[in-house]
């Protein structure tokens, strides 16, 4: 996240987001991912060497791409729902 908005010059720095954005990532990434993986048999089957050594490089790889777009779900929530105006830094 950029401290200045290039587009409008708004501060961002004043909304805080802080365990959020990896809260529901990782929320995300266990619904969307690991649920759907459960349903396929090879990962009760496979040696547990090649399940994670094909599985762990994936979810790090999908929860590092959708940590920057959560982040800036929660930070546009939080603008939504206090504005500009009613932020105060503690």
């Amino acid at each position: 996240m950029q401290p200045i908005c290039p587009a409008c010059g708004h501060e961002n720095g004043q909304y805080r987001a802080d365990d959020a954005a990896p809260y529901f990532t990782i929320l995300a990434v266990g619904h969307l991912v690991i649920g759907p993986i459960l349903v396929f048999p090879f990962i009760l089957t496979a040696p547990i060497g090649l399940v994670l050594g094909t599985t762990l490089p994936a979810l790090v790889v999908v929860t590092l791409g959708l940590l920057p777009v959560i982040k800036g779900a929660v930070i546009g929530g939080l603008w939504a729902v206090r504005g500009p105006a009613d932020v105060s830094i503690t």
